[in-house]
């Protein structure tokens, strides 16, 4: 820097006075900048000490309220733009949007217990003017189970002879702190017979399903109802069922149609023959004409037969689509329709 001013100035009496002005306005011109990049701009600052609350296990109704304490360590006003929630189930609200420097707010947040089950995490976005952290999550997680669970779900006994016997087994199980009371349980079909075990402890108890021969071909299914003497879920209705193979094996042995009411779906069944014995589809019949169908000779005694369009309506539910074959033993075929409207 010495030599740059010295070639600038020559060494005379006369711009000495200069050549101090100058120098002073270099080095101060320095000193500025280097006292701005020390020292950020103020700014608002979002902090949460806790931004997850964890509320443990809770059955699957009421709700659930948390506080988060959101504070401003920032030196400007921290404002509260918006609250974005991930799910319909949280209700976040805030009641002043403007947080002054080393002030805080709190932000209660409501999350709806009711149709939901299993593991929880849901978010609440906080989108401020933050600079650095514009959009902040809060969190909320946990576990939801039911008041009284059933495992499994569904009962499928396989696939047996027409003339064996087959046990299966449930187990009830409450959750909480309410215990099970008088448990009993009713089949809707001499298909099935049901027996209610012994109690294992006041909160569970094992149920056996047993298959009463001879059974048809195909698939048969029953309703099990059970009583639970439970206080939030006093009864609760499964479903048993169990397969006999016959001339045909039948992939699925339903149709399930899952959806909206008047939404369409597409379903696809094979139709095998268990002797490898040659037969011809010579029919598919559904229960009415807005059912389509196409048939896929896979070989001589394997077929695939696709539905490209099927709509999903109650009236469905129970009815059957009809095939008819030439094969000896089994000239019909039923295939059940079963329908879950969401």
């Amino acid at each position: 820097m010495d030599k740059l001013f010295a070639f600038i100035f020559p060494s005379r009496p006369c711009c000495l006075a200069s050549l101090i002005t100058l120098r002073l306005g270099i080095y101060g011109t320095l000193l500025y900048s280097m006292d701005v990049d020390a020292y950020p701009k103020p700014a608002p600052k979002l902090e949460c000490s806790q931004p997850v609350f964890n509320f443990g296990e809770r059955e699957s109704f009421g709700e659930v309220e948390h506080n988060f304490v959101v504070r401003n360590t920032g030196d400007l006003t921290l404002q509260i733009i918006n609250l974005r929630s991930t799910c319909g189930c949280l209700i976040p609200k805030v009641n002043d949007k403007l947080v002054p420097p080393r002030g805080e707010v709190n932000i209660p947040v409501k999350f709806v217990l009711r149709g939901r089950q299993g593991p929880q995490s849901k978010i609440v976005y906080v989108d401020s003017n933050d600079p650095v952290y514009p959009t902040f999550p809060l969190r909320i997680e946990g576990q939801i189970v039911d008041p009284v669970g059933l495992e499994p779900r569904l009962l499928f006994l396989g696939r047996v002879a027409a003339h064996a016997s087959v046990t299966g087994s449930l187990m009830l199980v409450a959750s909480g702190s309410n215990a099970l009371g008088q448990v009993t349980a009713q089949m809707d079909s001499s298909a099935f017979t049901v027996h209610v075990n012994p109690r294992l402890n006041p909160k569970s108890v094992r149920l056996e399903v047993v298959s009463q021969p001879p059974l048809p071909e195909g698939l048969t299914r029953a309703s099990l109802r059970i009583t639970t003497g439970h206080a939030r879920v006093p009864s609760m209705t499964t479903v048993v069922s169990i397969f006999v193979p016959g001339a045909f094996s039948v992939v699925p042995p339903e149709l399930l149609l899952v959806g909206r009411e008047g939404e369409f779906v597409r379903r696809e069944i094979t139709l095998r023959s268990e002797s490898n014995l040659a037969f011809r589809i010579q029919a598919v019949e559904p229960p009415f004409q807005e059912m389509p169908s196409t048939v896929l000779t896979v070989n001589a005694s394997n077929y695939q037969i696709v539905f490209p369009k099927i709509p999903v309506k109650r009236m469905l539910e129970g009815q059957s689509v009809r095939i008819v074959t030439d094969h000896p033993t089994r000239p019909e075929i039923l295939i059940p329709i079963r329908v879950f409207l969401r």
